[in-house]
């Protein structure tokens, strides 16, 4: 997109303001299970078994009283245990 201002001698500058893209290279700490399967490709069901187990770690949002909540999984955790089982 060009702006084009007048000078203070009666010429026009031109300025180009490059258009701000969503930062997409930035990790979240946390994400949900839809995020879970589509940045690492661990299902609902594995996740769970793998919170079960302690392999992972994750919270669960909800209201008090509530029968349904939000579960968020720590993606650190889930880097840590990607990269325990590499080697």
């Amino acid at each position: 997109m060009q702006k084009l201002d007048k000078k203070a001698d009666g010429g026009t500058a031109n300025f180009t303001t490059a258009p701000v893209a969503a930062s997409w290279g930035v990790d979240p700490e946390f994400i949900d299970l839809p995020g879970l399967q589509s940045r690492f490709g661990i299902k609902r069901s594995l996740a769970y078994l793998l919170i079960a187990d302690g392999a992972i770690k994750s919270v669960s949002l909800r209201r008090r009283g509530a029968l349904k909540g939000k579960r968020l999984i720590d993606v650190a955790s889930v880097r840590d245990f990607l990269n325990s089982r590499m080697g």
